[in-house]
C-alpha cells in the first residue's frame, strides 16, 4: 500500500512560487520525499523548507517507517536557496532573517530524523541542498553530480552546527576547502572526500538506492534508532551516557528486535525485523 501526501500550503509573501511542494510517499516502511521543482533545479524557497520540517514533524512520529530517502525530481537534487525569492527580498531584513530561520529549523529537524537517511544525488547539490545531503546517514550520487557550499560567494557565513557537520564528514582541511575557497567537486573527489559514500554510473542509481534500502530493512529498526539517537548526542559533544542513551540500551534487552534476533540465532535462520 502506498500512502502519499504533498505539503504545499504555506503562505509567504514574497514568494512568487508558492505553488510549488515537497511531497512524501510512504511504501513498504520507507518514506521517499521529492523536492519537485525541476524548473528551477529543485531550489528551495520558504515554503520548502516550512514543508521539510512538517514533514519531519511527521516522520519522527511514525515507528511504522524505517527508512527516509531524500531525492530531487528531474537531472538535480537540489541547488539549494531561491536565488529568484532572495534576490526579491534582499532589503527585506526581518524577512532573511525568517527565512534563515526557517532553514535552519528543517535542517535541524530533519538532521535528527529517528530513521536512517539516504541522500539520492544526481546533478547540482549546492548550498542548502548539500547542507540537506550532509545531514543524511548515507549520499549515494551519480557520476554526473557536482557538489559546493557557497556563503562565501554571497557574503554570508554557515552556522557552527552546519560547520561542524561538514567538519566531522570531511574533516577539518577538506572542510575549510568547501566552505573558504567555496570549491565547486564533481563526484569523483566526493567519493574520495567521504561526501559521497557511492558513486555510480546515473542508470544505476537506482538500483543502488533500492539495495542500500534493502540492506537497512533487514537490521534492526530499534538497534539504529538507537545507535542514532547517540551518535546525535557525540555531534553535540557528549562523552558519556545519559539517562535516554541508558534506557535505550537497557531496553534493547528485553525488546521484540533481540528477541527476534535470538530466536533466528537459535533456529539458524535470518531473523526479520519490523
Amino acid at each position: 500500500m502506498t500512502e502519499a501526501a504533498n505539503f504545499s500550503s504555506f503562505s509567504s509573501s514574497a514568494s512568487s512560487s508558492s505553488s510549488t511542494f515537497i511531497s512524501m510517499q510512504v511504501e513498504h516502511a520507507v518514506a521517499r520525499i521529492t523536492i519537485a521543482r525541476p524548473q528551477r533545479r529543485n531550489a528551495l524557497d520558504t515554503s520548502c523548507w516550512l514543508a521539510l520540517s512538517q514533514i519531519c514533524d511527521t516522520l519522527a512520529t511514525r515507528a511504522d517507517i524505517r527508512v527516509v530517502l531524500l531525492r530531487g525530481e528531474g537531472e538535480h537534487f537540489c541547488a539549494g536557496a531561491d536565488i529568484h525569492e532572495l534576490a526579491e527580498n534582499i532589503q527585506n531584513t526581518a524577512w532573511l532573517r525568517a527565512n534563515q530561520s526557517h532553514v535552519a529549523d528543517a535542517l535541524d529537524r530533519f538532521a535528527a530524523l529517528p530513521q536512517p537517511t539516504i541522500a539520492m544525488i544526481r546533478g547540482c547539490c549546492y548550498g542548502g541542498g548539500a547542507a540537506l545531503a550532509i545531514s543524511c546517514d548515507f549520499r549515494l550520487a551519480a557520476t554526473d553530480s557536482r557538489f559546493a557550499i557557497t556563503p562565501a560567494k554571497l557574503g554570508l557565513t554557515y552556522r557552527l552546527v552546519d560547520c561542524l557537520r561538514v567538519n566531522q564528514l570531511l574533516g577539518p582541511a577538506r572542510a575549510r576547502e568547501m566552505l573558504l575557497l567555496a570549491r565547486e567537486i564533481d563526484a569523483g573527489t566526493a567519493l574520495e572526500w567521504g561526501l559521497a559514500g557511492e558513486v555510480v554510473p546515473p542508470e544505476r542509481l537506482d538500483e543502488c538506492v533500492s539495495a542500500l534500502i534493502e540492506k537497512l530493512l533487514a537490521l534492526s529498526g530499534y538497534s539504529q534508532r538507537g545507535i542514532k539517537v547517540t551518535m546525535l548526542k557525540l555531534r553535540d559533544g557528549a562523552t558519556r551516557d545519559d539517562d535516554e542513551t541508558n534506557q535505550t540500551f537497557d531496553g534493547a534487552f528485553s525488546g521484540a528486535d533481540f528477541a527476534e534476533a535470538t530466536a533466528a540465532f537459535i533456529a539458524k535462520r535470518r531473523p526479520v525485523f519490523f
